[in-house]
Protein backbone atom coordinates (compact mmCIF):
# COMPACT_ATOMS: atom_id res chain seq x y z
CA UNK A 1 0.00 0.00 0.00
CA UNK A 2 1.40 3.40 -0.81
CA UNK A 3 1.73 5.93 0.67
CA UNK A 4 0.16 8.99 -0.69
CA UNK A 5 0.36 12.51 0.16
CA UNK A 6 -2.35 15.32 -1.49
CA UNK A 7 -1.90 19.49 -0.22
CA UNK A 8 -4.62 21.81 -0.65
CA UNK A 9 -7.59 18.83 0.10
CA UNK A 10 -10.29 20.75 0.61
CA UNK A 11 -11.43 23.72 -1.07
CA UNK A 12 -10.18 27.29 1.50
CA UNK A 13 -13.99 27.91 2.56
CA UNK A 14 -14.14 23.98 4.04
CA UNK A 15 -10.58 24.35 5.51
CA UNK A 16 -11.90 27.16 7.32
CA UNK A 17 -15.17 25.66 8.58
CA UNK A 18 -13.32 22.83 9.58
CA UNK A 19 -10.44 24.90 11.74
CA UNK A 20 -13.93 26.75 12.99
CA UNK A 21 -15.52 24.00 14.66
CA UNK A 22 -12.45 22.26 15.70
CA UNK A 23 -9.92 25.08 16.96
CA UNK A 24 -11.72 27.91 17.58
CA UNK A 25 -14.96 26.82 18.80
CA UNK A 26 -14.65 26.50 22.79
CA UNK A 27 -18.17 24.42 23.16
CA UNK A 28 -16.33 21.57 20.78
CA UNK A 29 -15.56 18.46 23.34
CA UNK A 30 -11.63 16.74 23.31
CA UNK A 31 -11.75 14.24 26.03
CA UNK A 32 -8.27 13.90 27.56
CA UNK A 33 -5.92 10.74 27.37
CA UNK A 34 -3.71 10.80 29.81
CA UNK A 35 -1.28 8.42 27.13
CA UNK A 36 -0.97 8.66 23.44
CA UNK A 37 -1.88 5.48 22.92
CA UNK A 38 -1.87 1.55 24.99
CA UNK A 39 1.46 0.33 23.87
CA UNK A 40 3.03 3.40 25.53
CA UNK A 41 2.47 3.40 29.84
CA UNK A 42 4.93 6.67 29.71
CA UNK A 43 3.50 9.37 32.21
CA UNK A 44 5.28 12.17 31.10
CA UNK A 45 4.08 15.56 31.28
CA UNK A 46 4.10 15.74 27.50
CA UNK A 47 3.31 12.29 26.61
CA UNK A 48 -1.13 12.70 26.89
CA UNK A 49 -3.55 14.48 23.92
CA UNK A 50 -6.83 15.10 23.55
CA UNK A 51 -9.25 12.97 21.30
CA UNK A 52 -13.09 13.54 19.78
CA UNK A 53 -14.77 10.74 18.35
CA UNK A 54 -16.74 11.44 15.04
CA UNK A 55 -17.74 7.87 14.26
CA UNK A 56 -16.63 4.45 15.11
CA UNK A 57 -18.40 0.78 14.98
CA UNK A 58 -20.81 1.81 12.45
CA UNK A 59 -22.23 4.30 14.72
CA UNK A 60 -22.36 8.08 14.49
CA UNK A 61 -20.82 8.93 18.30
CA UNK A 62 -20.89 13.01 18.01
CA UNK A 63 -23.12 15.68 17.08
CA UNK A 64 -20.44 16.82 14.44
CA UNK A 65 -20.35 13.88 12.78
CA UNK A 66 -22.90 14.47 9.77
CA UNK A 67 -20.61 17.75 9.04
CA UNK A 68 -17.66 16.03 8.98
CA UNK A 69 -18.55 13.22 7.13
CA UNK A 70 -20.33 15.86 4.85
CA UNK A 71 -17.35 17.15 4.62
CA UNK A 72 -14.87 14.59 4.22
CA UNK A 73 -16.10 11.48 2.49
CA UNK A 74 -17.02 12.46 -0.93
CA UNK A 75 -13.58 13.74 -0.86
CA UNK A 76 -12.11 10.58 0.28
CA UNK A 77 -13.91 8.72 -2.10
CA UNK A 78 -13.18 10.40 -5.02
CA UNK A 79 -8.86 10.84 -3.99
CA UNK A 80 -8.47 7.11 -2.44
CA UNK A 81 -11.57 5.21 -2.77
CA UNK A 82 -12.76 5.06 0.25
CA UNK A 83 -15.36 1.81 0.42
CA UNK A 84 -16.17 1.16 4.03
CA UNK A 85 -15.87 3.40 6.76
CA UNK A 86 -14.40 2.45 10.14
CA UNK A 87 -13.43 5.24 12.31
CA UNK A 88 -12.97 9.16 12.23
CA UNK A 89 -11.53 10.76 15.25
CA UNK A 90 -10.42 14.38 15.95
CA UNK A 91 -6.62 14.90 17.76
CA UNK A 92 -5.38 17.62 19.65
CA UNK A 93 -1.26 17.34 20.44
CA UNK A 94 -0.22 20.22 23.22
CA UNK A 95 2.51 22.67 22.84
CA UNK A 96 5.38 21.75 24.39
CA UNK A 97 8.29 23.54 24.71
CA UNK A 98 10.94 20.78 23.10
CA UNK A 99 9.18 18.74 20.36
CA UNK A 100 8.95 15.29 21.28
CA UNK A 101 8.04 12.23 19.71
CA UNK A 102 6.02 9.95 20.43
CA UNK A 103 5.82 5.95 20.68
CA UNK A 104 4.70 3.77 17.29
CA UNK A 105 1.47 2.31 17.24
CA UNK A 106 -1.16 0.82 14.52
CA UNK A 107 -4.31 1.37 14.35
CA UNK A 108 -5.76 -2.14 13.43
CA UNK A 109 -4.07 -5.26 13.13
CA UNK A 110 -5.29 -6.15 9.41
CA UNK A 111 -4.35 -3.90 6.36
CA UNK A 112 -6.47 -0.98 6.58
CA UNK A 113 -6.46 2.75 5.18
CA UNK A 114 -5.57 5.60 6.98
CA UNK A 115 -5.68 8.73 6.41
CA UNK A 116 -4.53 11.94 8.06
CA UNK A 117 -5.62 15.65 7.42
CA UNK A 118 -3.80 18.49 9.12
CA UNK A 119 -6.20 20.96 10.40
CA UNK A 120 -3.25 23.44 11.24
CA UNK A 121 0.11 23.99 10.48
CA UNK A 122 2.97 23.21 13.04
CA UNK A 123 6.54 21.89 13.53
CA UNK A 124 4.54 18.60 14.47
CA UNK A 125 4.74 15.31 12.32
CA UNK A 126 3.93 12.06 11.85
CA UNK A 127 6.55 9.53 11.06
CA UNK A 128 5.49 6.12 9.56
CA UNK A 129 7.07 2.82 9.93
CA UNK A 130 9.44 3.13 6.40
CA UNK A 131 11.03 6.00 8.67
CA UNK A 132 9.38 8.83 6.34
CA UNK A 133 8.33 12.23 8.26
CA UNK A 134 5.27 13.55 7.36
CA UNK A 135 4.84 17.32 8.43
CA UNK A 136 1.90 18.82 9.62
CA UNK A 137 0.47 21.51 6.93
CA UNK A 138 -2.61 22.67 7.51
CA UNK A 139 -5.14 21.15 4.52
CA UNK A 140 -2.61 18.44 3.74
CA UNK A 141 -3.84 14.66 4.01
CA UNK A 142 -1.72 11.82 3.79
CA UNK A 143 -2.59 7.98 2.82
CA UNK A 144 -1.07 5.16 4.76
CA UNK A 145 -1.89 1.65 5.85
CA UNK A 146 -3.16 2.02 9.22
CA UNK A 147 -1.72 -1.84 10.22
CA UNK A 148 1.89 -0.40 9.75
CA UNK A 149 3.73 1.42 12.78
CA UNK A 150 3.45 5.00 12.99
CA UNK A 151 3.70 7.75 15.97
CA UNK A 152 2.73 11.62 16.24
CA UNK A 153 4.56 14.44 17.80
CA UNK A 154 3.80 17.16 19.78
CA UNK A 155 4.44 20.90 18.28
CA UNK A 156 6.52 23.59 19.43
CA UNK A 157 5.12 26.54 17.05
CA UNK A 158 1.37 26.47 17.82
CA UNK A 159 -0.35 25.75 20.79
CA UNK A 160 -1.51 22.57 19.45
CA UNK A 161 -1.50 20.15 16.68
CA UNK A 162 -4.93 19.22 15.16
CA UNK A 163 -5.93 16.43 12.97
CA UNK A 164 -8.59 14.47 12.02
CA UNK A 165 -7.63 10.50 11.36
CA UNK A 166 -9.68 8.57 9.32
CA UNK A 167 -9.92 4.53 8.86
CA UNK A 168 -11.39 2.60 6.27
CA UNK A 169 -11.17 -0.03 3.59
Amino acid sequence: MEIKVVDDFLSPGQLKEIQEMMIFNQKFPFHFSEVTNTSSLSKEYWNWYANHLFYEHERSTSDYFKFVYDIFIPRLREVDNLQSLMRIKGNFYPYTSTLKEHDSHIDYEFTSRAAIFCVNTCDGFTRLDDGSKIDSVENRIFFFDGSKPHNSSTTTTAAGRFNINFNYI
